[in-house]
């Protein structure tokens, strides 16, 4: 049996989502695969990473679960294989083991979901709710939950944590050849980030003004009024976590626009201006700047 999961950037309502504002977020061509199988009495565990080479492995006993060897890798693998059989039982049983092998299309340093992925190709393995699989392992909003088997672009809405609401959406500027993704050579902990952010914080008046952006990121509009909405969102997320947008810290001579993904502080941002861009981020030591279209375009 072999199962795939796109991974996920979240382009607004970062942090606010967790109290309800409508995000929009786009699942990339780039994912996660999961081959399974059946084998003897014990449950085996490989990790291939983008490279083909093996980064992680492990043994698990059929009946407690309990790692052969124990790291913070393999208890919550045993945690997810735990909450894996309280959800649905047929899943495993005494007499058959499986061996499980992940495979990685893209860098784990990047922040495209390892976590959310992994949920969710063990959910479509064993047919449980991937939602209250990530809540009870790992936490967060669920979107990237939503973008792992989404074939387009989506606004998210954590009505529910455990079964929100999700759309699909058209998200595919005309302007989308001067859209990049720059990785910050930071990785980011989402888990941590969503742990300590003060949902106090999200005022009702704060929820529709994020709604606003995102229906106004949706909009057939001119490359202009998108930046003035990229601005606009830093500016009110900045407020919203007490830290200064990324493009004022980092990036003060860019000729365009530029917003934080996800959790601030790491992983990917979003820049918009013109096709120098590559060579502008490059110049300043960040080398992994992704088209637009290389990276989301064919699901849209």
């Amino acid at each position: 049996m072999k199962f795939f999961a796109h991974g996920k950037l979240l382009l607004t309502a970062e942090y606010a989502v967790l109290g309800g504002a409508k995000a929009l977020a786009v699942p990339t061509k780039l994912g996660q695969s999961l081959e399974v199988a059946e084998t003897g009495n014990t449950i085996i565990w490989k990790s291939v990473d983008q490279y083909g080479n093996l980064w992680y492995e492990n043994e698990f006993d059929i009946t407690s679960f309990v790692p052969k060897r124990l790291d913070e890798i393999g208890n919550r693998l045993q945690h997810l294989f735990l909450e894996i059989k309280t959800q649905n039982s047929n899943c495993w049983n005494t007499s058959t083991g499986f061996s499980f092998t992940t495979t990685l299309d893209f860098d784990r340093s990047w922040g495209l979901g390892s976590s959310s992925t992994l949920i969710s190709l063990l959910s479509q393995w064993s047919n449980v709710n991937p939602y209250v699989l990530q809540q009870e392992v790992f936490g967060g909003s669920g979107y990237d939950i939503a973008c792992a088997t989404s074939k387009s672009a989506l606004v998210y809405e954590r009505t529910n944590p455990l079964a929100p609401k999700v759309t699909a959406v058209d998200f595919s500027p005309e302007y989308k050849d001067r859209l990049f993704f720059v990785h910050l050579n930071q990785k980011q902990d989402s888990q941590k980030a969503v742990a300590a952010f003060d949902q106090s914080k999200l005022t009702p008046s704060t929820i529709k003004e994020i709604d606003e952006l995102t229906r106004g990121f949706l909009e057939k509009s001119t490359i202009e009024n998108f930046q003035v909405f990229m601005f606009q969102h830093e500016e009110i997320v900045g407020d919203l976590i007490g830290m200064k947008p990324v493009q004022k810290r980092l990036f003060a001579d860019f000729d365009g626009a530029i917003k934080s993904l996800g959790a601030w502080g790491g992983d990917f941002i979003l820049a918009c201006g013109n096709t120098s861009i590559p060579n502008y981020f490059s110049k300043k030591g960040y080398t992994t700047c992704l088209r637009y279209d290389a990276l989301i375009s064919s699901l849209s």
